[in-house]
């Protein structure tokens, strides 16, 4: 069998610092111009260039000042637990998620083939970063297909950012009404995958919130279990269909 050598290092000068072999030797006989005419003088002015900087650069400033601008983007809220009588089961989350996705294929099958979709598409007008026109379209408009298959994820993401902001309203001790349950579950069902850092942010949001309302629940009243079922869903639709396991059940 024949060995091909491709390239053979040449050692370098004995005054050299370098650890590495030149990968290419320029000619004494070049000149450094201003502006390189060839190759050579062109390898001869980045050299000399490179020369001028540090082989291992560091950062000489304070970062700390930029690192606490930073803490709102790496800081979650803790993930409330469930109260051990509300808790779900793991074989009522399976149900939940196979639902889910059934739901989500259907959903996937109407966007992959427009001409299969409701002949009429209710378009809404929407302020986006207006929460009372949020509001407005919550109350006064069904959740259907037709009303949610063709909004933008940019558009799925910000109405669940406003239906997370009404889910502050919640009483203690109460739970999400049936309406609002039906947004957040069109609009979940509606998210496009592949999930981005934005969506996966709003989702996890989502879920904080969804137990946050849950631990207020008297696990001792005769409706609690009713009460928690619509925000066990959206945890275990969130947790185990988009993989955000730490906050499952």
């Amino acid at each position: 069998m024949t060995e091909k050598c491709i390239f053979i290092a040449q050692k370098d000068d004995e005054d050299s610092d370098s650890l590495s072999s030149l990968c290419f030797q320029i000619s004494p006989d070049v000149q450094l111009k201003e502006v390189p005419t060839n190759g050579e003088e062109y390898l001869l002015k980045v050299m000399k260039e490179r020369k001028k900087y540090k082989t291992v650069t560091t950062c000489e400033k304070d970062y700390t000042k930029f690192a606490k601008n930073q803490s709102c983007f790496v800081h979650e809220l803790s993930h409330a637990k469930a109260p051990v009588k509300l808790k779900p089961t793991i074989e009522w989350q399976n149900i939940q998620v196979a639902d889910f996705s059934a739901v989500r294929m259907y959903i996937s099958r109407l966007l992959a083939k427009k001409s299969s979709w409701p002949s009429t598409l209710t378009k809404a007008e929407i302020e986006t970063n207006s929460i009372n026109s949020w509001k407005s379209l919550f109350a006064e408009t069904e959740p259907t297909l037709s009303c949610v298959l063709g909004l933008k994820q940019k558009l799925l993401d910000r109405g669940l950012e406003m239906l997370i902001q009404l889910l502050d309203e919640v009483k203690k001790g109460d739970t999400i009404d049936h309406k609002t349950g039906q947004w957040i579950y069109a609009f979940l069902a509606c998210t496009r995958q592949p999930l981005v850092s934005d969506t996966v942010s709003i989702l996890r949001d989502l879920a904080r919130k969804c137990a946050e309302i849950r631990s207020h629940i008297n696990p001792e009243e005769e409706n609690a279990t009713v009460s928690a079922a619509p925000l066990n869903i959206f945890i275990c639709i969130v947790a185990r269909y988009f993989r955000q396991y730490d906050l499952a059940d």
